[in-house]
């Protein structure tokens, strides 16, 4: 494992002051995504942390055991995904997060809005606050790690989850041909993003398991709206 040491918490931005009662460690990207037993069998896979104020840490802890377990059922189908699957599944056996699996499965549906959907399709009341909450979370810890500065981000940013069977938004093809980064992340089939900023606005696009995509576009706290993506990214 890989400790870095900063001077600020990347969740709030106030400084750390050593003190170990009241501050601890917080995996970036979250250590769920990464099955125990690939990390086992890998031994290249080193998991960094950052120190945090332990409050800060706590206060994510029930979303990112929301966020990881809503995806876990689209993450079959890769190496990394069926490892994360196959944890679940003996976790659930062994009577771990029923409670919120149960309540996941709850909000599955087999119609919207009276529609019925395709024999083997569900559409799901995905609790957005709580979603986007961790993504904005894991933009942090990655962005704190590309430059140790604390991102401010508004109180809303725009998030997009792409399923497997389902095509990625158009925003998505204009940032890959024209803005994006190469390839990011230590862990590449589990977890890898790329990121670009222009003009002060931020897109963000994080892979998981190979099978997941999901994207993120904003401005910092405090900067100007200006105009929208579809008017950032135009051919050269």
């Amino acid at each position: 494992m890989q400790r870095l040491n900063v001077k600020a918490c990347y969740l709030c931005g106030k400084p750390l002051l050593g003190d170990r009662e009241a501050e601890n460690d917080d995996h970036v990207p979250p250590e769920q995504l990464l099955a125990r037993s690939l990390r086992k069998a890998e031994n290249k896979i080193k998991l960094i942390t950052l120190r945090v104020h332990k409050s800060c840490n706590q206060a994510y802890s029930s979303d990112e055991e929301y966020f990881t377990q809503v995806l876990i059922p689209f993450a079959r189908g890769s190496v990394g995904g069926n490892a994360v699957w196959e944890k679940a599944v003996a976790d659930y056996r062994d009577g771990k997060r029923r409670p919120l699996i149960h309540r996941i499965l709850g909000q599955g549906r087999a119609s919207v809005r009276g529609v019925m959907l395709p024999a083997g399709k569900l559409w799901l009341d995905l609790e957005h606050e709580r979603f986007d909450r961790v993504v904005a979370k894991i933009i942090r810890g990655l962005h704190f790690l590309e430059t140790q500065r604390f991102l401010a981000l508004p109180d809303d940013i725009s998030v997009r989850l792409t399923l497997p069977d389902q095509t990625p938004p158009d925003d998505f093809e204009r940032f890959m041909t024209y803005w994006a980064s190469d390839s990011k992340g230590q862990h590449q089939g589990v977890f890898a993003y790329r990121n670009a900023v222009a003009d002060d606005l931020h897109y963000w696009a994080v892979l998981l398991w190979d099978r997941i995509l999901i994207t993120a576009c904003f401005k910092e706290a405090g900067a100007d709206p200006g105009p929208n993506l579809s008017s950032q990214v135009t051919p050269g």
